[in-house]
């Protein structure tokens, strides 16, 4: 069984969901200082962030199962499109497009700064991502990668931008490609789209399978993501063509696993957009809210 426990961080101001902060999309910044931020796990930074094929950025918010428009992105990346995000403890999320570059974008107003990141030549340049407290509780946090092409676990430097490889993943997930989140507990999980789907715990040391749950009702269809909240895992999937569960038409299919009991339950069908990527940061409760 996989479970995961204990406490977030301190809040602070609270982005509503009855603010009206969509709109005109968010600018580029160039500047020393990088994107805004906010204060470390302010009360924003615990929810769950997701990017959208139309590159639109959402903030969900998991107890109530709403989603609030941020915007869309305006990252000059020349026609690539969003594939995968993390979000750090400062609101800023980490979104890797398809051209292999990673743009840092502000959740706060979507503007958006470019990085150095180049990917190496030969593993890693598909990846999903997450972050995950390096110990219990701790405030240190790094980003972890998934080679798509069957190469296991990385890690990110955040300094230099360079790509270590950690190991591959065992058991019947040696070589599968897997959506990553962490917790501030240190925990790293992946969600491996394979047939049937599975959730895994993963040794950040290793890359080793800890261990994994089979969830046969949910199918990853042609997109997919994935995200921790409260003692839960959110996952996001969009039907190829129309064709097999969930039913094809009107976005990502929102289902919830909760290791505690082990139920497997959409919980919001047809959100109305292609969810391709989801972030959450270490600041997110790692128990049930009360």
């Amino acid at each position: 069984m996989l479970v995961a426990s204990t406490a977030a961080c301190n809040s602070s101001s609270k982005r509503t969901f009855d603010d009206d902060n969509g709109g005109d999309a968010g600018g580029t910044l160039t500047s020393e200082g990088g994107v805004d931020t906010l204060r470390e796990c302010a009360e924003d930074t615990k929810d769950v962030f997701v990017i959208s094929a139309e590159n639109s950025l959402y903030q969900f918010h998991p107890p109530t199962l709403e989603f609030k428009s941020l915007g869309t992105l305006n990252c000059p990346t020349n026609g690539a499109t969003p594939t995968s995000m993390a979000v750090d403890r400062t609101g800023i999320a980490w979104v890797r497009h398809s051209d292999g570059s990673i743009w840092k974008v502000s959740t706060v107003d979507r503007a958006c700064q470019p990085t150095n990141f180049a990917p190496p030549l030969h593993s890693f340049t598909k990846f999903g991502m997450g972050f995950a407290s390096e110990t219990a509780g701790s405030s240190n946090e790094a980003l972890f990668l998934s080679d798509s092409e069957g190469g296991g676990l990385g890690k990110l430097d955040l300094s230099t931008l360079a790509v270590r490889s950690i190991g591959n993943y065992t058991g019947d997930l040696l070589g599968k490609p897997a959506e990553l989140t962490g917790t501030g507990e240190g925990k790293l999980y992946g969600f491996f789209a394979t047939s049937p789907a599975q959730v895994a715990e993963i040794s950040k040391g290793t890359g080793e399978i800890v261990s994994a749950k089979v969830l046969t009702e949910v199918n990853a269809g042609d997109a997919w993501a994935f995200s921790f909240y409260g003692g839960d895992f959110y996952i996001y999937t969009n039907a190829i063509n129309g064709a097999g569960p969930p039913l094809g038409g009107g976005g990502s299919d929102v289902t919830r696993y909760r290791p505690s009991d082990g139920s497997v339950q959409v919980v919001k069908s047809k959100v109305g957009f292609k969810i391709v990527g989801a972030g959450v940061s270490t600041c997110a409760p790692t128990s049930l809210p009360k």
